[in-house]
């Protein structure tokens, strides 16, 4: 039965509404659903409730690894132990007849006429503030570098010295330079203790560095450690070296000079020496937050990739001022390189940098005469702080080091100061390299340049050329040789010159290694670059003594 609506003119049953109403609803509540769904509802991929149900994790513990010293570019090569002292020879030992009367009147007598000798002592360096926010502060001594023998009249008398033989004739290198190591002030050699002091006398202690880092750069240390390297290196009880290097010689010829060039590379047999690491990180403003993250990556992958079983390592950051993560030398064990991880994850960049504070701040470090120190540089190479001058900070830190510290630099952006990295380390015993990459990729480079130190065999090298041969030869300061490398010198002599001829000097550990070398020039390979490879290494000399 149908119904008319007066309100709106429409002819509508009772059930045309109700379907329209349930139309309407499901309309509605499906429009809700859908709005609601992508807010309320989390989606779950297909077949994911296939895999819901799985089996629960084991844990096991790891096994230690024995060793966490990485080694990659060659198989671990023990490194070599310490030369054993020198024992009095028995042919320098008092005769029977000979020996003094030693009763108590006759001792009495003897020394009643004779002050008592002097006792030398060293007192210890004053300190300034102290520079670095480490640990408890230590106060460092300054190792003797010499020690006074009795007086000649309170000596028994003893037999003379037999006459040199074929082994006790002069080296090569005191034949080409009679003054080296024979001065009064010159260091005792193991012969001359031998000689002068009697046998019943303790014979004077041997150089002992420092356990912990010194708080400021002190000049007479410095000499100290200098003077006790010299005094290995120039030991008579050298090995015969050609045994154990290889030199070759290339040569060019233009107007009144003949240049040439040496190049020492080390033979196999010679064994590879433990090392002392320290790597400086710059941490100042200039470097930045991308950089220096990457920079403290390459650090812990080198402390545990650029080091060898008998290693140590220290970590130093440094802007204006420098902060050691360490107290005294660290070795290479999984203890210590996770402290150093530590250490380094909590450097941030901030602040200016000195140049020359830094660099110098390697000299605080004591150095083992047996063991080379090598220093890697990280930094950007703005000196903005501090001593500025190119010039006035590689004379002022070349004279100082004087090659007891090999300086390696790493600059890490394309606008570092090249001249002074490159001069800087090339004057002290080093190499550098600048990465001019992306800055968030800035430490990758180090791993390359740490290679080159790595695995060091012949250090602390000297050369003297003979006389006669009037030779120019650069650098002055010779880079430690290491396995797989080669060492360099490139010279000058007049045209004409038949022969150039040089004793070598170096040590592996506390081992001094000699030799004698000469090549003819004639018969030398050409090379039309050693003349500006020659005028190129003589500028930066003049540039690191102006």
């Amino acid at each position: 039965m149908k119904k008319i609506s007066a309100k709106n003119g429409l002819f509508e049953t009772k059930g045309e509404l109700i379907v329209t109403a349930l139309v309407v609803s499901a309309l509605v509540h499906l429009g809700v659903m859908l709005y609601a769904k992508p807010k309320v509802m989390t989606h779950v991929a297909g077949g994911a409730a296939r895999h819901a149900a799985r089996a629960p994790m084991r844990v096991t513990k790891a096994t230690a690894r024995p060793e966490p010293v990485k080694i990659e570019a060659f198989d671990d090569q023990a490194a070599s132990r310490e030369a054993p002292r020198a024992e009095t020879p028995a042919a320098l030992a008092p005769q029977a007849s000979e020996m003094p009367d030693v009763t108590p009147a006759a001792v009495a007598a003897a020394t009643a006429s004779e002050p008592p000798a002097p006792k030398v002592e060293v007192a210890a360096p004053v300190f300034d503030a102290d520079p670095v926010p480490l640990e408890s502060v230590v106060s460092a001594k300054i190792p003797q570098a010499r020690i006074e023998a009795p007086a000649a009249s309170a000596l028994p008398a003893f037999a003379a010295p037999p006459p040199p033989t074929a082994e006790t004739v002069t080296s090569p290198l005191l034949r080409l330079a009679p003054s080296v190591g024979t001065g009064p002030d010159s260091a005792f050699l193991p012969t001359q203790l031998a000689r002068d002091v009697p046998p019943t006398e303790t014979p004077p202690r041997a150089f002992e560095p420092a356990e912990e880092v010194y708080e400021k750069v002190d000049e007479q240390v410095v000499a100290a450690e200098k003077a006790a390297v010299k005094a290995l290196v120039e030991s008579e009880q050298a090995v015969d070296l050609p045994k154990f290097v290889h030199t070759a010689l290339t040569r060019q010829t233009d107007g009144d000079w003949t240049y040439f060039k040496v190049m020492v590379s080390p033979r196999t047999s010679l064994a590879v020496v433990p090392k002392d690491l320290v790597v400086l990180l710059d941490a100042s403003g200039s470097i930045g937050s991308d950089r220096i993250v990457s920079i403290r990556k390459a650090a812990k992958r080198i402390l545990r990739q650029a080091t060898n079983t008998g290693d140590r390592f220290n970590l130093v950051a440094f802007r204006d001022r420098f902060a050691y993560a360490f107290r005294a030398w660290q070795d290479c064990a999984q203890t210590s390189f996770d402290r150093a991880d530590r250490w380094l994850n909590n450097l941030a960049a901030h602040g200016r940098t000195d140049v020359f504070a830094t660099i110098s701040s390697v000299l605080t470090l004591p150095r083992d005469p047996a063991r080379p120190l090598i220093a890697l540089v990280v930094t950007d190479g703005d000196a903005n702080a501090g001593v500025r001058a190119n010039a006035e900070i590689l004379s002022k830190f070349t004279a100082l080091n004087d090659g007891l510290v090999s300086v390696y630099m790493y600059g890490v952006k394309a606008s570092a100061n090249r001249a002074l990295l490159d001069a800087l380390t090339r004057g002290n015993r080093g190499e550098s390299f600048v990465f001019d990459g992306w800055r968030w990729r800035a430490g990758e480079g180090i791993d390359g340049l740490s290679e080159r130190f790595r695995d060091p065999v012949l250090s602390d090298l000297r050369v003297i050329f003979a006389a006669d041969a009037r030779a120019e030869a650069y650098p002055r300061v010779l880079r430690n040789l290491y396995r797989g490398g080669t060492v360099e010198i490139v010279g000058r002599v007049p045209a004409g010159t038949k022969k150039v001829s040089f004793a070598l000097r170096g040590l592996n550990g506390a081992q001094a290694y000699e030799g004698f070398f000469a090549h003819a020039l004639d018969t030398a390979a050409a090379d039309a670059t050693l003349a500006a490879a020659w005028r190129a290494e003589r500028a930066i000399d003049e540039t690191l003594r102006e």
